[in-house]
Order: C-alpha cells, then structure tokens, then sequence
C-alpha cells in the first residue's frame, strides 16, 4: 500500500501560509497573492485576482471564487434555419464557472451561467482574502459548453448542434459578495442568493472574522 503524501500548506513561491477551507482545492497567498490549486500531490499556479465590485450592497464585504474562460467557440448546425436564427445572438467571449459550494443552483440560480449569459467583463480590484474554492480548473473546463448551448438554446433549438471550444485564457476571480444575512449578494450584477445556497458559508463568515 502507497502511504499517505503528508503536504505541506505552505505557498511554493514564498513559503506563507495557505489558508482555506476543508474542502479547498485552489488557495491565496495572504503574503505575495498568488492563487496555487493542489494538484495531485502538489500545486499549480494559476492566474487571477479580485474583482472590483460595480454594485453596491449593505452587508459585510467578502469574496467567493469563480473561473472565468475566454473561449472560441465553432457551431456546425443540420438545420441552416437554426444556423441563420444562431448568428444572431451576440457572441460570447468569456464564460463564467461557479467554483464554490453552492446547493439548489438549479433552482436558485447558477451564478457561473448568469454571468455568462450577461456578459460580465471583470475588473482588477483591491487585493483581499479569498477561500472557498473547491472546484479546480479541469473540472470548470467541462462547464465551457454546457454553459454556452444553454444560452443558445435559449433562442435556437440546440438538437443537431455540434459545437468544438477552444480556451485561449483562464482566470479564478475573487468575485465580491455582501453578505446580507439571509441572503448574499454578488457585487457585480446585484444578483442575490438565499444563504442556504452557499454550502460553508458559516465557515465562510468564521474565516471572515478571524482576519
């Protein structure tokens, strides 16, 4: 039997420590703010930051983690009438991916897919702490089509659609929330998500009040 692979929570480039949450699987460096997922048995860096809020909210400032995909996408349609009807929705550059815990999305709302379907252009803010993450890149990759065909079937029936995805750019987005106590709301559309949704957000609001 293979012993257990004990890894050290300390970042690569700096040696500070990584903090998180028990389910985490990318983390920021509170020292030099590089974002390192666990990978196996070691980490990868990956690029990204925190986003600048645009809207505005009244609750206590944190931050949750999303991917965020810069695609090019190729449709090949059966039907040239669902081909033709296509080309009129606007294209979309970056497809967003929800990377922290979140129950109900279907019901409640997929924030990765709302983003995607508004498209959202994020902007560089203020650094800022940043856990939660628990859904690495190669897992949001399989996301990428899922998201796109379901705006397109929003419009176009998407049966007989073949679709192939390149990914020119990946980032993890530290996106702002307010935490309104029975609800969060993201500071970037305003979008709001009952608290139930949001799997370890009293382990969320613990982390927030340790700092």
């Amino acid at each position: 039997m293979t012993p257990p692979v004990v890894l050290s929570m300390a970042c690569p480039q700096c040696g500070g420590v990584l903090p998180g949450l028990q389910q985490d699987v990318v983390f920021r460096c509170p020292s030099c703010g590089r974002l390192q997922e666990l990978v196996d048995v070691g980490f990868v860096e990956r690029q990204g930051g925190i986003a600048a809020a645009s809207a505005r909210g009244t609750g206590r400032l944190f931050h949750l983690p999303m991917w965020a995909l810069r695609v090019r996408a190729a449709c090949v349609w059966e039907d040239p009438e669902r081909e033709k009807q296509a080309r009129l929705i606007p294209p979309v550059e970056w497809v967003y991916v929800t990377a922290f815990s979140l129950h109900g999305a279907d019901y409640f709302g997929e924030p990765g897919r709302i983003f995607t379907e508004r498209r959202v252009r994020l902007t560089r803010g203020e650094p800022a702490a940043l856990c939660g993450c628990v859904r690495g890149l190669e897992e949001a990759k399989g996301f990428v089509e899922s998201h796109l065909l379901g705006i397109i079937d929003r419009r176009v029936d998407v049966t007989g659609l073949e679709m192939t995805c390149i990914i020119d750019e990946t980032l993890l987005w530290g996106v702002p929330y307010f935490d309104e106590g029975d609800h969060v709301q993201d500071g970037i559309i305003g979008f709001r998500l009952p608290a139930v949704a949001v799997n370890d957000l009293a382990a969320l609001r613990a982390s927030q009040e340790q700092r």
